[in-house]
């Protein structure tokens, strides 16, 4: 199935070229069973095959695919963010009881986001690195409701640095880029582990931490 993909996806870029760029970023960020980076790393390697490298090809990689694939990406992730958005309270007033924490929480990590400009460092700097997972970052910014407006720029503007990544390495080594695609699939399937292990231990620790100090 993913070398009928494969194909799929050369066909469609060497037809479509940035429109194609644009409408497989949209629809990898909300398709799951698309691997992420896929659709860059591959496009990157179509676009550009046998480009040398020069500050012209560099504008031109970014001009046609890592534009292109932010704006598919900033779009796509805004179904992710409403999801958070238009769920999440709903979803931790009914079971955050549970959870060891409540909407009052949340309300307090809204505030410290739209006081703090170190947050939206932290976010530009997530979405610009390509092995985290960028479902995780928009459902959280959903459920915390953070600004729309400074979403859609900082996710724009980290989509651009992870695109330029992924295009450059799909790009020079689009030979492989199924094996980079799949290495950097494995590393997002890590970060996602490790924040569902952060996410259980916080809450035994809120709600057992909590009965061991009231005693």
């Amino acid at each position: 199935m993913l070398n009928e993909l494969m194909i799929y996806l050369q066909n469609f870029f060497l037809d479509y070229g940035s429109l194609g760029v644009f409408l497989g970023s949209f629809i990898e960020e909300i398709i799951a069973p698309i691997p992420s980076t896929l659709v860059i790393l591959g496009s990157s390697f179509f676009i550009m095959q046998g480009v040398p490298i020069s500050l012209e090809s560099v504008f031109s990689l970014i001009l046609y695919v890592s534009i292109p694939a932010a704006l598919g990406l900033t779009l796509g992730s805004l179904f992710l963010y409403a999801i958070g958005y238009f769920i999440g309270k709903p979803f931790i007033t009914r079971w955050g009881k549970y959870m060891g924490f409540s909407w009052d929480d949340v309300e307090k990590t809204q505030r410290k986001f739209a006081e703090s400009k170190n947050d939206e460092i932290a976010l530009f700097s997530l979405r610009a690195l390509p092995v985290v997972p960028s479902i995780a970052i928009s459902t959280f910014c959903g459920i915390i409701r953070y600004k729309i407006k400074n979403y859609i720029f900082i996710t724009f503007l980290g989509s651009i640095v992870r695109a330029s990544i992924l295009g450059f390495l799909g790009w020079q080594f689009g030979r492989f880029y199924e094996s980079i695609a799949d290495t950097i699939a494995i590393y997002e399937d890590i970060v996602i582990i490790g924040l569902i292990i952060a996410i259980v231990a916080y809450i035994i620790y809120k709600k057992f931490g909590n009965k061991t100090n009231t005693e």
